[in-house]
Order: C-alpha cells, then sequence, then structure tokens
C-alpha cells in the first residue's frame, strides 16, 4: 500500500498533507509513503524531516504518484498530474468542487476515487476529521491577528500615566467555528467584542466567551442543516440589514464570517455602511472566496474605501501554514484509520460507511456524489435523449398504415389494381366483381340501385342507419368481402372512417335488396314497420 504526498502548486498555498509525525504512524500501519520533494518547506518542514520519518523522497509529482494506492494533498491536484497511480486510487483532498464540475469530471475520467475531506458529515464520529472546523478555527483566529495588524491602535483598555486608551470596540458577524474564534482571541487581545447570529442557539455561545449577542426581534431563529444557517427571507435580510447598518457605525473592527457550502455568500455589509465607519476601521471578510460579505470586497486584495481598511484574503489557514498543516495532517490520519485494516495492514473500505458514502465525490470512471452527479449526467444521457424521440415518431404512421392495411388484406385481390383509381370508379367495379359471387338472382340491378341510393344516402343515411346498425353487426360476416371493398374507396382519406362507411353500405345493400324485391314504398312511408320486418335482416344472414 503505497501513499503519495504531494507538494502544492495553487499560489499562495503553505500547508501540506502530511507531517513526520503522521508520516510515522502511517508506516505503521502498513503503509510506503512517497514524499515529494520541498512538499513541506511552506510550512517549516524539511525533506530531511520526512526522510527520518521513513518517509522516501521523490524528485517529482509524477514519481511520487507512480503506482500510489492513496494520495494526499491540500488542494485539489490537476487529473493528468495523477496518471500513473493504480486503478481506483484514492485522492483525498480539499477539492472545492462547487464552481468546479468539470474539473471533478476531469478527475472521474482519470479512473482516480476522489474523496472531498470539505464533506465530512458533522457527527461525533467524525469530529477528529471535519477539515472545515480545524481550518476555520484558525482563520478565526487569523483574521484578528490581521485586522490588529492594519488597525492604528491597540486593542486592548490601557491605563498610563499619560493618559487612557480606550479599547478597541470589534463586532463579529456569524458565530460559527471560525467567529467564535475570532470572539475569543479578540478578547484576549483586550477587544470589546459583540456579535451577531442568525440561528439563536448561538446567543449563549457568544455570551460564554465574554461578548455581548445582539439580534434583531424579526427574527426568531434561522438555523439549518448540518450546523449552518438557512437563507433568510427578504423580510429577515432588511431586519437584520438595519441591525447591522445601525451597530456597525460605533465599530472599529468587523469580521464577517457567513458562508454557505456551494452558494455564493451572502451581502451583509453594503457600501454606505462601510461609508458610515470611522476612517482606520478595518473590515476582514473571510467569505471573500466566494464573493465576500461585503460589497467592497475583493479576492485576495487589501481595498481602502473612504480610509476603511477592507481585507479579502482568501485563504487565511494557509497564512500559519505550520499549525494548519499539522491540524489538517491529523485529520487526514485519522479517516485513514478508518479505511486501513490494522490486522491485515491493507486497505479495506466499506462502501456503505455514512462517512465514505458522504464524501465519495468520483469512482469507477463516474461522478457518484448525488449533489455532482446529476450535473455530470447530462454529458452522457443526453446524447440518447435525442435518439429516443424520434424511436416512438416512426411508430405513430406505422400504425396508420396498418390501419389501411387491413382493408386492403380483405379486398386485395379484387381491389388491387383498382387502387390508385378514384373512390367512384373502384366502388362500381368493387360492386360489379362480387355480384356475381354473393347473389345470382339480381347481379346488375345491385349496382345500379346502390349507386342511386349510395349517393343520397349521404343525407337521410343518418336517420336509417340508426334504426339498423344492429342488424349491420350481424350480417357484416355474412357479406364482409363484398361490403368492406365497397366501403374502402370513401375511408381512404382518413382510416378511421373506414368502419363507419363499411357498414352503412353493407347495411344499405342488403337491406336495399331485399326492400327491393318486396314494396320499396314501405320504407318512406313509416319507419316503424321497419322493426316488423326482424326476419328480413335474419333472412340477410
Amino acid at each position: 500500500m503505497k501513499i503519495a504526498v504531494l507538494r502544492e502548486t495553487v499560489a499562495g498555498e503553505h500547508r501540506v498533507a502530511a507531517t513526520p509525525e503522521t508520516v510515522a504512524k502511517l508506516i505503521g500501519l502498513g503503509a510506503t509513503i512517497s514524499v515529494e520533494k520541498g512538499a513541506g518547506q511552506g510550512s517549516r518542514i524539511s525533506d530531511a524531516q520526512f526522510a527520518e520519518a521513513g518517509a522516501s523522497l521523490a524528485a517529482s509529482a509524477a514519481e511520487a504518484v507512480k503506482s500510489a494506492d492513496i494520495v494526499l494533498a491540500v488542494r485539489r491536484p490537476a487529473a493528468k498530474a495523477l496518471a500513473g497511480t493504480n486503478p481506483g486510487a484514492l485522492l483525498i483532498a480539499a477539492l472545492d468542487p462547487y464552481g468546479n464540475e468539470g474539473e471533478v469530471v476531469a478527475l472521474a475520467k482519470a479512473g482516480v476515487t476522489a474523496i472531498a475531506m470539505e464533506f465530512m458529515p458533522r457527527i461525533t464520529r467524525a469530529q477528529v476529521m471535519d477539515i472545515l472546523s480545524s481550518q476555520a478555527n484558525l482563520a478565526g483566529y487569523q483574521a484578528v491577528i490581521e485586522a490588529a495588524a492594519h488597525f492604528g491602535r491597540a486593542l486592548p483598555m490601557m491605563m498610563t500615566a499619560a493618559g487612557t486608551v480606550r479599547p478597541a470596540k470589534t463586532f463579529v458577524m456569524g458565530a460559527g467555528v471560525a467567529g467564535l474564534q475570532a470572539i475569543a482571541t479578540a478578547r484576549r487581545l483586550g477587544a470589546v467584542v459583540s456579535a451577531t447570529d442568525v440561528r439563536a442557539a448561538a446567543g449563549e455561545q457568544v455570551e460564554s466567551l465574554g461578548a455581548k449577542f445582539i439580534m434583531t426581534d424579526a427574527l426568531k431563529d434561522a438555523s439549518g442543516t448540518g450546523g449552518y444557517a438557512r437563507e433568510l427571507t427578504l423580510v429577515e435580510q432588511q431586519a437584520q440589514a438595519e441591525l447591522v447598518a445601525g451597530h456597525i457605525a460605533k465599530q472599529d473592527i468587523v469580521v464577517t464570517t457567513a458562508l454557505i457550502p456551494g452558494r455564493p455568500a451572502p451581502k451583509l455589509v453594503t457600501k454606505a455602511m462601510v461609508e458610515s465607519m470611522a476612517p482606520g476601521s478595518v473590515i476582514v471578510d473571510l467569505a471573500a472566496e466566494r464573493g465576500g460579505n461585503v460589497e467592497l470586497t475583493r479576492a485576495d486584495e487589501v481595498v481602502d474605501h473612504n480610509g476603511v481598511t477592507i481585507i479579502g484574503f482568501t485563504n487565511l489557514a494557509s497564512r500559519i501554514p505550520t499549525t494548519a498543516s499539522q491540524l489538517y495532517a491529523k485529520n487526514l490520519l485519522s479517516f485513514l484509520e478508518t479505511l486501513i485494516d490494522k490486522k491485515e495492514k491493507k486497505l479495506a473500505i466499506n462502501w456503505d460507511d455514512e462517512l465514505v458514502k458522504a464524501t465519495v465525490l468520483t469512482r469507477d470512471g463516474a461522478v457518484v456524489h448525488p449533489n455532482f452527479a446529476a450535473a455530470a449526467a447530462p454529458a452522457v444521457v443526453a446524447p440518447a435523449a435525442p435518439v429516443a424521440v424520434p424511436k416512438p415518431a416512426p411508430k405513430a404512421p406505422s400504425s396508420k398504415v396498418e390501419a389501411k392495411a387491413a382493408p386492403a388484406k380483405t379486398g386485395a385481390t379484387r381491389k388491387a389494381p383498382a387502387k390508385p383509381a378514384e373512390h367512384k370508379i373502384d366502388h362500381s367495379v368493387s360492386i360489379a366483381k362480387p355480384a356475381p359471387k354473393t347473389g345470382t338472382k339480381k347481379p346488375a340491378t345491385k349496382p345500379a340501385e346502390h349507386v342511386e341510393d349510395h349517393a343520397p344516402a349521404k343525407a337521410p343515411a343518418t336517420k336509417t342507419v340508426t334504426a339498423k346498425k344492429p342488424v349491420a353487426k350481424k350480417a357484416a360476416p355474412a357479406a364482409a368481402e363484398p361490403d368492406h371493398s365497397a366501403a374502402a374507396p370513401p375511408a381512404a382519406p382518413k382510416p378511421r372512417a373506414t368502419k363507419k362507411p363499411a357498414t352503412k353500405p353493407a347495411e344499405h345493400v342488403e337491406d336495399h335488396s331485399a326492400a327491393a324485391q318486396k314494396p320499396a314504398a314501405k320504407k318512406p312511408a313509416t319507419r316503424k314497420p321497419a322493426v316488423k320486418k326482424t326476419a328480413a335482416p335474419e333472412g340477410g344472414k
């Protein structure tokens, strides 16, 4: 089991994913460690220290990851930098997938199993593996240190012979891990601290550190899932803005920490609020990486607006790299211990473990995390969608063709040469052909009478047919072939209409033939007696 430790290439990143202490413990678990040369330089850890701990030094990243089963990093490496790892090798790092879905797909194509440590669930068992908490804690501390360095005065109250120095007023927005550490650090430096949070439960934590908790009455509680705050409604945002606007004008130092993973940072401090602060004041925006909580924040820059300094560093933890690397490396070690069988001294990953399921981004060449699988799916599924749409299209006409073919089968031997002809011609021919087959008594009179009666039957046929529809259902089997050939021509334009006209002429021919032998004047005289002639349809059968 080979574990590779990469040197970070992102500008401003000075942390490393392993320390000599964690390297020694990983070797005790049966691993061989390959550390890229210079990996710990930014954290004040020399190559010699890694070698003393038992790691081998690799001249390049390609050499370090060759045949590696696990790759450890702080930031997401490029997919091409992982070439040479064993198939399915684990990549464990802070992958920052939101907004970088393309890179996540590239990792999947590279064949690695990418594990995003920032997705570690916030449960008791996983606290020791939570990189967000360990690094945010340091960021909150460093935020106050940066503010104090840019602040032109002392933070604590001082009583000297020369006079009394008032303490600096510090306002922390957001009482999460970073915010609480900022409160504690500012208090240690002697500042008067106040804080706000949209979660009501944070008030007790703020007050336990000696700070004053302020919260608008209009906002009861905005606690969300996973320990984060939910998004505020427009009414709640306005109420919170009014509270902040009235309070921020009196502050010397402001630290903003509001950030929701995967979403742009909410704007808490407007330009007007900044301009209401006294010159010399300092604002540290910990959400600068996601757009910032302050309207005037610029990522990785220090902005001066009307004498107010706005600090937008995006990686404050990396500004104290030795401590940050120490905590980060322990987070990774604690997680790796759950993936390695200590007796067999080899990888034994339980893919159903809630820690694994929550953090795995890619596996077996695909993006598997539910938050990103849908975004990656269209790239694979989209080509199949257009193919599925044309398939039912040919089916619709095929059903229509079958409907047309049905009548053709019954009269195929009689109407095959007559299909392209007009309907009237086919009608006369079709009647003339079956005349000698169906009946020998009056072959000539049936077509003549039928043509005359069929033309006017379009108007009054509805009345006569309504009374004799039941007769047609019974008589149709007896005269199916001649009636269908006669009905086919008028039904050619629409296949659905073939059924209705097929019955009308059939009934008309049979009933007309029966009526022609007997008095034909009884039909227009009275139609009720037609019911009495039930024997006539039965004879037609």
